[in-house]
């Protein structure tokens, strides 16, 4: 079965439900990094830098309260690669948060 679940993740057809928002909004929500996204803010004479310094923060935000939304994040890669949960808290999820990551859809959702 491994070998299937590698072949749904490099298929890149990650379906943007309904559903799927509503899960990344409550991963969003349970770790409790909203009003602390709204507040990320550099103000420099490098606007690139900024940019450099608020994406490092962010990613430092999930980071460190990723765990809060364990079972959230795991019942969406199930659903997303449609497999099961079990089978979804194994997974490498390096090319699951790529895929995410590169999809136009859920940064447009997030704006």
């Amino acid at each position: 079965m491994k070998e299937d679940i590698i072949d749904i993740k490099e298929e890149k057809n990650f379906k943007l439900t309904p559903r799927t928002l509503s899960k990344l909004s409550l991963i969003i929500n349970k770790m409790g990094v909203s009003q602390l996204i709204l507040e990320l803010n550099e103000e420099s004479d490098d606007p690139e830098k900024d940019k450099e310094i608020i994406v490092k923060k962010l990613l430092s935000l999930i980071i460190n309260n990723l765990y809060k939304a364990e079972d959230e994040i795991i019942d969406l890669v199930a659903e997303t690669m449609k497999i099961t949960k079990e089978e979804a808290a194994d997974v490498d999820i390096t090319p699951f948060v790529k895929q995410i990551f590169n999809d136009q859809r859920i940064f447009d959702f997030l704006k």
